[in-house]
C-alpha cells in the first residue's frame, strides 16, 4: 500500500525529525544484509521519528533502531527460552533464514515485525507480544498494517486500537513524564480524573488501553490547549486504572 493513504488519514508532521537520507537507507540494507520494503522506507521519510497517536512507532534508521545490533540481541536474548520452550516460538528470529526482523513497536511492549520470507515488498507483519508469547500473522505490509488500525479494520485481538475522534502523529521530541496513577478516594473515577486535568493543566488525555482491546479516551469536561504544554517542552502522560 502507499504511504498517501495513511498520510490521508493521519497529516505527517510540519518538521520531519530524524528524516533518512538515501544513503542512509542504503547503509541499513548493507548491514541488515537485505532490502528494506518501499513502503517502509516511505513511511519514515514521511514521518520521521515519532509515535502515532503517541502509541505506535516505527524505528528510525538513526541510533538503537532499524540494526543488526538490535535483532541480533533480541535473538540472543531469548535463546533460553527458545530451548526450554520452543512451541513459544512459531518463526525463527532474525538473522536466521526467514526470521522475523522487528520494524516497530508500541508502547506497552508489542513488536511488530516483518516475516522476512520472499520479496521484501511482500513480507507479512507479524505482531509479537514477547510478554506473553503471542504471535498474530498479518498478511500485509508495515504502512497496510497502520493504515487497517487506524482505520479500526485491524482485529482488534493483535492490538489495543486506537481513538475514533481524531488521527495524529506526535513527532520525537524530549519528554518529561509524569505517572499519575489513579486509585481509591472519594468521588468517581471520572471526578478525580477532571481533579487532576485542573491541578495539572492544561495538558490533553492521550489514551489509554481498555480490556476489549480499545484505547479509552477521557475527556471529562476539560480539553486543555494542546500546543499550549508542547511550547513548554513538557508533557504530562497518565497512566490511570480504576
Amino acid at each position: 500500500m502507499r504511504v498517501e493513504k495513511l498520510v490521508a488519514l493521519v497529516p505527517p508532521p510540519d518538521e520531519v525529525i530524524d528524516a533518512p537520507r538515501r544513503q542512509a537507507f542504503a547503509d541499513c540494507e548493507a548491514e541488515l544484509g537485505v532490502i528494506l520494503p518501499a513502503d517502509f522506507k516511505d513511511l519514515l521519510s514521511a514521518y520521521g521519528m515519532g509515535r502515532f497517536f503517541d502509541y505506535l512507532f516505527a524505528y528510525p534508521l538513526s541510533g538503537r533502531g532499524m540494526n543488526l545490533a538490535r535483532n541480533t540481541a533480541l535473538r540472543d536474548g531469548h535463546a533460553d527460552a527458545r530451548r526450554r520452550h520452543p512451541d513459544w516460538y512459531p518463526y525463527p528470529l532474525y538473522p536466521e533464514t526467514d526470521g522475523l526482523l522487528i520494524w516497530g513497536g508500541t508502547y506497552d511492549g508489542h513488536s511488530l515485525c516483518w516475516l522476512t520470507k520472499g520479496e521484501p515488498d511482500r513480507w507479512p507483519v507479524v505482531v509479537w507480544h514477547q510478554r506473553n508469547g503471542d504471535h498474530h500473522l498479518y498478511e500485509r505490509g508495515a504502512v497496510a498494517f497502520i493504515v487497517d488500525w487506524v482505520q479500526h479494520t485491524l482485529p482488534a485481538q493483535i492490538v489495543p486500537m486506537p481513538p475514533e475522534d481524531k488521527a495524529w502523529f506526535e513527532p520525537a521530541r524530549k519528554l518529561d513524564e509524569v505517572y499519575v496513577y489513579v486509585d481509591g478516594g472519594s468521588g468517581s473515577f471520572e471526578d478525580r480524573v477532571r481533579l487532576l486535568h485542573q491541578v495539572f493543566g492544561p495538558v490533553q488525555t492521550r489514551g489509554a488501553s481498555t480490556e476489549d482491546g480499545h484505547y479509552e479516551v477521557f475527556r471529562p469536561g476539560l480539553d486543555g490547549d494542546i500546543e499550549t504544554w508542547r511550547n513548554t517542552g513538557n508533557a504530562c502522560t497518565e497512566e490511570v486504572q480504576r
